[in-house]
């Protein structure tokens, strides 16, 4: 992940920062963003790797039937915690801004059937109008077998807006958790898994997030954009379309 890191930092256009040093996993930061004179500060961006899989044994103990995946870690939560606060300290305020993850957090599920433990169709008709929740959830959250604590360290600082995720390729919603939105950020790629069968390429898009500095909250609304809406072939297989013929007298570096 380092390596890979190592290239994105070389792009022109790259805003991302060297990964924060003392704590788990690469690329860990935050983005500051001004407002439109460009001197105070008017939204923020958390970016916090949640790793990949779940190390093979903790005090002995393998992760046997528990979710194999990976998990925040409390200095990452820790991090974010102690920095939103001297970001307040600086501004003499707090700083609105959303956090985006890979690995969904626990919440996502309780979310979706405003329930820890029941999950019945009639938990999520709940939850539907509990938490707002709007788009597809097409197969199970795949969290680490730990809750790092991140929803409630965001929740206690309150300056987080909502926490976005990937991982889980076929999910799309969103939804009010307590304050917080927590949703999926949607798969653009079209090598990844999909739907099945003709279908697989159907939820293929991103998430737009529209931010205006003259509101309260800066963040005024969320929601997916597909890749049928732009009339891109959706055809069920890796590519979308023809590759563009690179120019000739243009070289690829790589």
């Amino acid at each position: 992940m380092r390596k890979t890191f190592k290239i994105y930092l070389s792009y022109k256009y790259n805003m991302n920062k060297p990964t924060v040093e003392g704590i788990t996993g690469t690329g860990n930061m935050n983005l500051l963003i001004k407002d439109s004179k460009g001197k105070k500060a008017a939204f923020n961006l958390w970016l916090l790797d949640s790793g990949r899989y779940a190390p093979k044994t903790i005090a002995g103990q393998d992760f046997q039937g528990y979710p194999t995946w990976d998990w925040l870690r409390f200095n990452q939560v820790n991090w974010y915690y102690e920095t939103s606060k001297k970001l307040e300290k600086k501004w003499r305020k707090k700083i609105p801004s959303l956090a985006f993850i890979h690995i969904p957090l626990w919440e996502h599920r309780f979310m979706w059937y405003a329930s820890v433990d029941q999950r019945a169709d009639s938990n999520h008709e709940v939850a539907l109008k509990k938490h707002n929740i709007v788009g597809e959830r097409n197969e199970e959250e795949c969290m680490g077998p730990i809750n790092g604590g991140l929803f409630s360290a965001m929740l206690d600082r309150g300056d987080v807006k909502g926490v976005f995720c990937g991982h889980d390729h076929i999910n799309t919603y969103v939804g009010n958790y307590y304050g917080i939105l927590l949703g999926y950020a949607g798969s653009t790629g079209f090598g990844a898994y999909g739907l099945p069968g003709a279908e697989r390429n159907r939820l293929r898009g991103a998430r737009v997030f529209n931010l205006d500095e003259n509101t309260a909250e800066v963040l005024v609304e969320t929601h997916m954009v597909f890749a049928k809406d732009y009339g891109i072939d959706l055809t069920a297989n890796d590519q979308s379309m023809d590759p563009v013929p690179l120019e000739n007298n243009k070289k690829v570096k790589m």
